[in-house]
């Protein structure tokens, strides 16, 4: 059997006065799913604390981030999400 992932991509600037309302979507993941990052610009701490709400609530390392631009993807290592996440 073949596992599904629900999926959800986010885009735009995510920080503190966007972060609510652009990581919306990730209510919609109550268990394993990938969260496409390639139209994200910018990704805070307030968007690091929605991603890892999400770690939290379906479990460490059930969601892939995926395609991360290069300057979102230094974000994810600098604060260690590779622990919380797949990133690919």
């Amino acid at each position: 059997m073949v596992e599904s992932r629900v999926r959800v991509a986010l885009k735009g600037e995510i920080d503190i006065f966007t972060a609510g309302e652009a990581c919306r979507p990730l209510d919609a993941i109550d268990g394993p799913a990938v969260v496409d990052l390639a139209e994200v610009r910018l990704l805070t701490a307030a968007g690091l604390a929605e991603l890892a709400r999400v770690a939290r609530r379906v479990g460490h390392r059930a969601v892939v981030l995926a395609r991360p631009a290069p300057h979102v993807r230094r974000v994810l290592d600098i604060a260690r999400f590779d622990l919380l996440f797949v990133i690919e």
